[in-house]
Order: C-alpha cells, then sequence, then structure tokens
C-alpha cells in the first residue's frame, strides 16, 4: 500500500511541474533513452547530489502548429483538460504578456498531504529559429501555505517547441523535481518513464482541439514573420 501511494505521488508531482511549465537543465551526466513509442521518446539522467533523476520527453508534431501547442500551454486554466490530477492552476500574478507567477495544486490520495506549488514562467521565442522556450521554476515567499497541502520548493521545467524546415514542430518537456518528503529515490525513478510519456501525449491531443488553433498570442511570430 505505501508503495502504491508513493508511486501515485510522484507521477503526480510530474504532472505537475510538465503543466506548469528550466531551460538548459544541465548535467554532466548523458541522457538515457528510456521509451520510444508512438513518436513519443522519455529519457532520464542522473543529477549530481540528487536521489531524483531528470526527466525529458520529445516528440515531433506534423498536425498542430506552433502557435496552438503555445497557446495551450498559456492557458494555464486547462491544465486539468491534459494533465491528470491537476484540480488547479491559475495565474496569480501577471507581470507581462511573457511572465507570471503560476499557482498549481494537485489532488493526492488521502493520507498523504495533497502537493501545491508557485511557479515563476516566462517565455520567449529566438527570432532567428523561431523557436519558443517556457522557463518554469518554483518559487517562495510570494504565497503563504495552504493547509492541507505540501509548497513544493525545488523544481525546474522547461517546455520547446522548435519549428523543423518540414512544417513539422518538436516538443520538449524536461524536469527536475524534488517531491518535498522523504520518498526513496528508486520509487520516483520508478515514475519517470509512463507519466511523462502519457503527459506530453495527452498534451498534443489536447492543442489539436479546434478551439486553439486560431489563438492570437501576442509575443509569439509566425513564420511569415520571422
Amino acid at each position: 500500500m505505501i508503495k502504491n501511494i508513493s508511486t501515485k505521488i510522484i507521477a503526480n508531482l510530474l504532472v505537475l511541474f510538465c503543466a506548469s511549465g528550466v531551460t538548459g537543465l544541465t548535467y554532466a551526466e548523458s541522457w538515457e533513452l528510456k521509451k520510444d513509442t508512438n513518436g513519443i521518446q522519455v529519457y532520464t539522467k542522473a543529477v549530481p547530489g540528487s536521489p531524483y533523476k531528470a526527466v525529458k520527453a520529445v516528440t515531433r508534431v506534423d498536425h498542430v502548429p506552433l502557435r496552438a501547442l503555445v497557446a495551450l500551454l498559456d492557458d494555464v486554466e486547462a491544465c486539468s483538460d491534459w494533465a491528470k490530477e491537476c484540480v488547479e492552476s491559475t495565474i496569480h500574478e501577471r507581470v507581462s504578456p511573457t511572465e507570471a507567477y503560476v499557482y498549481t495544486h494537485n489532488d493526492l490520495p488521502f493520507p498523504v498531504k495533497d502537493r501545491d506549488a508557485l511557479t515563476h514562467v516566462t517565455w520567449m521565442q529566438n527570432p532567428s529559429t523561431g523557436e519558443v522556450v517556457m522557463n518554469s521554476y518554483a518559487t517562495t515567499g510570494k504565497l503563504a501555505p495552504i493547509k492541507g497541502r505540501l509548497r513544493l520548493t525545488e523544481a525546474t521545467t522547461s517546455w520547446r517547441f522548435k519549428p523543423l524546415p518540414s512544417g513539422a514542430v518538436e516538443v520538449t518537456n524536461e524536469s527536475h523535481i524534488n517531491p518535498g518528503s522523504p520518498l526513496p529515490g528508486w520509487i520516483t525513478n520508478m515514475l519517470l518513464i509512463n507519466t511523462p510519456y502519457n503527459t506530453l501525449k495527452s498534451f498534443v491531443a489536447e492543442a489539436a482541439m479546434p478551439k486553439y488553433q486560431q489563438v492570437d498570442i501576442a509575443f509569439i511570430a509566425t513564420a511569415e514573420e520571422l
């Protein structure tokens, strides 16, 4: 029973930060391919000084435009539509069109406390390549703790949307999370394959919905505008 609860905790935490979405997460170790199914590759690597591995999921999308992918991730309240266990995601503070503090709450099974996080989110687009990057990291001191929820304070995540010459978009999600409780590292590492895979798969499917196809994102230039 403890093993099952612990496993679900880490799975939900990975979803939490995949949804809340720092580029350039660099470590000495090399990425190791763990899963390659239906066009989605999942990699992990050890992080020096941490019992928890980093994870990266990558896929190529040829039927969803860049703007739609960005629009979905920027629509933070839609978190529950594609990220399992995400029950609340809101803009806590909007700094600019490309910067915000995002609050996310994940519902975890009793008797484990729910997890939440306030993340500092920034967006940027490479003016030469058109690649769009969303960086996110957990922050402290800006939002009081909420009773019954464990606030995560150590987590980094990046989302990358890279236009390819073929017209497809390469989507990459990368995360490294400390779950904030004394869970064995080996349990965490078990969840570094299926959860990122399913999250990325659901994300792409949701971005293909009609409501995201014509969304105008002020800070994103089209290929014709670059």
